[in-house]
């Protein structure tokens, strides 16, 4: 009798446990990968919002940018398995607050605009939220924060 008690308190006790890490696991991926709703330009706080071309659009005016035209929208896959260009490149979406880890293998859209006469801007985004930005050359040699 003493031993089917403590079986029993043991079989609760590991139940229990799993429940908890389940419990926990669920929380940490529900929380995973969710962008900003908004980020600091000038003192003034942007929307990260991107439901459409137009959002795109309103971010990189609040930006700065006031002569856009849009080039092109496609689907990219930010790469599981980053190299020393990648790691760079996310460390600059960093710095302006920005993080693409949580985006590792997952396909993203990707528009780009041509700015001015020399640079081209490119937003990164998922579900409908703003993940990355930059300004870049026309001839791709320098890249630099959006803002």
């Amino acid at each position: 009798m003493f031993q089917s008690v403590r079986l029993k308190n043991i079989r609760l006790t590991i139940l229990s446990l799993i429940g908890v890490l389940l419990f926990v696991t669920i929380c940490l991926v529900a929380l995973r990968g969710r962008a900003a709703d908004t980020m600091e330009h000038g003192g003034e706080r942007i929307s990260l919002n991107a439901e459409d071309e137009a959002d795109v659009e309103r971010f990189l005016t609040s930006c700065g940018y006031s002569s856009i035209e849009f080039l092109f929208q496609t689907e990219v896959t930010v790469p599981k398995n980053w190299n020393d260009i990648y790691t760079e490149y996310n460390e600059l979406q960093r710095q302006q607050g920005f993080d693409l880890v949580p985006y590792k293998g997952e396909t993203v859209e990707e528009y780009v605009y041509f700015v001015n006469d020399t640079l081209n801007a490119t937003v990164l985004v998922s579900e409908q939220k703003i993940i990355a930005a930059h300004v870049a050359d026309c001839d791709g040699r320098e890249m630099r924060m959006i803002n």
